[in-house]
């Protein structure tokens, strides 16, 4: 509850002033101290004062006097008021007209009106109003502690503090999964990821407020205070404010309040869910391995873990190619370690997956191996290719387009096991996604979705390039390409590359490949003269085209001994 100049001005103290200017403005305008000031205003009077002035120091001279008045406005005053009838008799026109025109509130006061006795009065009402509040930050306090003991819903207690700040609030675990709060994830992590400046909220040396960060953007402020408990680090809060919102003593107390008993079921809530994510990240990758444990077995830890296993599954492996390279882009990264970073990212990005799971109405079970995501996924009820190809790549549409939100600039491959592998089928699943995954990456580049059944002829260059015989062949027929190319730099192998994707076509080749025809086809000419064979002998063409598939298959690695 605030004070306003017109709960002030209608005290009787004031009874014989007058209001010359800003009448309209009087609920607005909060008092939360009273001074004097004679000129110069220099930096004495704070925003929300109530500034009482004789104008001994201006009186003589009007500009003197115009240049006082204008500078308590800009200090952000609520009022002034001039003791008339001593130094000053009457307030000039031009300066009532400076103060209509800026909705500025002056006060013509009696020279018989003491400035003790409203300094007393004003000092009483202020201190009255605080201690009325502190009694009722301390009955919220109370209310909030006695819901945590009787074990209410945290929604409940984040409700209860977001109703008392006016203002919608977030509260995130060390994990960076959100425990409770209306404000959006995504709205509060594009400001915190873009904050600007501030040490402190406000310009105080309350220690309240050395306590809490602020960052900014053109639509909104958020104010953030780290979730403690033993100096271990539970979790974030965060309050999102308007624009123009500056907070005060009160809200801060309350917040500190409020992140106190946040802390409390922090504490409990992050060690129940800790053992549960250990418990989760362990069964799921117990089904990854070929020596999976009984039926019974595993029927018994989904059991206690909610996850229904009599659904088909189908696997999916994420890989998140460049999140390094974005830590590095994130202005803030200096003041976080890149391995809690890392492990931020990762637990929004776990957050992310279960949301798109629901969102399609499908369970979802994962964990974290190094930095690959492992996510089994419900598959459809229908045995058909294309309708679980249908609800993967309605997930996956999800999860991209949630990420590139959170993180822009993400870059994710995706290996997808094989559809219709059916109940219990989690290791066939897993080995066929991480096989897309692998083979998918090497052949077709990053940043793609590699499904297991698009993988045949990939997976079959792949196990033959580990043939030494193939590799022998392999490495006579192309190393002569690799040598030229890395000395003339004329990358022969991707001119070949795109001629026999053009079905021999030297015209539309050269197109793709931007040459002049005469230039493509002196090219061709030195494949075949360094090569020793002929690109109108099909044979020769399918040679040349499967020891270059090999080559890139195993990442474009030469053995030297082969050269």
């Amino acid at each position: 509850m605030n004070l306003s100049l017109e709960d002030v001005l209608a005290f009787p103290i004031f009874e014989t002033a007058k209001i010359i200017s800003g009448k309209n403005e009087l609920g607005a305008k909060t008092v939360e101290w009273v001074s004097v000031i004679e000129s110069p205003v220099e930096n004495f009077v704070r925003e929300n004062e109530l500034v009482l002035s004789t104008g001994i120091g201006c009186y003589t001279d009007p500009h003197l006097f115009f240049d006082f008045v204008k500078d308590v406005y800009e200090s952000g005053a609520s009022a002034l008021a001039i003791a008339t009838g001593h130094y000053i008799y009457r307030i000039p026109e031009e300066i009532v007209d400076f103060a209509q025109k800026n909705k500025f509130v002056m006060i013509d006061l009696p020279w018989e009106v003491r400035f003790a006795d409203i300094i007393h009065e004003l000092t009483s009402a202020i201190n009255r109003l605080q201690q009325d509040e502190l009694l009722r930050l301390k009955e919220v306090q109370q209310e909030l502690i006695e819901m945590y003991l009787t074990k209410k819903p945290f929604s409940s207690i984040v409700s209860v503090i977001e109703k008392e700040l006016g203002l919608p609030v977030l509260v995130m675990n060390n994990k960076g999964n959100v425990a409770g709060g209306s404000a959006k994830l995504r709205d509060v992590w594009r400001m915190w990821n873009d904050m600007k400046t501030s040490e402190e909220a406000e310009e105080s040396h309350h220690p309240i407020f050395s306590k809490m960060k602020q960052a900014e953007s053109k639509d909104a402020q958020l104010f953030h205070m780290n979730i403690q408990s033993s100096e271990q680090n539970q979790g974030d809060f965060f309050v999102v404010a308007p624009p123009s919102y500056k907070m005060k003593l009160r809200e801060a107390n309350l917040i500190e309040q409020a992140v106190m008993v946040c802390a409390l079921w922090l504490t409990s809530e992050n060690a129940v869910a800790e053992n549960k994510n250990i418990r989760q990240k362990e069964f799921v990758l117990s089904l990854t391995r070929e020596d999976e444990a009984s039926e019974q077995t595993i029927r018994e830890e989904a059991q206690g873990l909610g996850f229904d296993i009599d659904l088909p599954y189908e696997c999916l492996i994420g890989y998140p190619e460049n999140l390094e390279s974005l830590f590095y882009q994130d202005p803030n990264h200096n003041h976080q370690t890149k391995k809690s970073w890392l492990d931020k990212m990762m637990a929004y990005i776990e957050m992310e997956l279960a949301d798109a799971a629901q969102s399609i109405q499908r369970q979802v079970m994962y964990a974290r191996e190094d930095d690959k995501m492992i996510i089994f996924l419900q598959a459809s009820e229908s045995v058909t290719q294309s309708s679980s190809n249908g609800t993967v790549n309605q997930f996956l549409d999800l999860v991209d387009r949630r990420l590139n939100k959170l993180l822009p600039g993400v870059v994710v491959s995706w290996g997808i096991g094989k559809h219709a592998d059916g109940v219990m089928s989690f290791y066939r699943s897993y080995n066929k996604a991480a096989s897309a995954l692998e083979v998918g990456r090497k052949q077709k580049g990053t940043g793609k979705r590699y499904h297991f059944d698009n993988t045949k002829i990939s997976r079959l260059i792949l196990n033959l390039s580990k043939n030494e015989e193939v590799q022998e062949i392999t490495m006579s027929t192309i190393s002569p390409l690799v040598e030229y190319d890395e000395k003339r730099e004329m990358d022969l192998i991707n001119t070949f590359i795109v001629y026999n994707e053009n079905a021999g076509n030297v015209s539309q080749a050269a197109r793709v490949l931007n040459l002049h025809r005469q230039s493509l086809l002196y090219r061709l000419r030195k494949i075949e003269s360094l090569t020793n064979l002929s690109l109108t002998n099909p044979d020769d063409v399918f040679l040349l085209d499967f020891s270059i598939k090999i080559w890139m298959s195993s990442g474009n690695r030469i053995d030297q001994h082969h050269l």
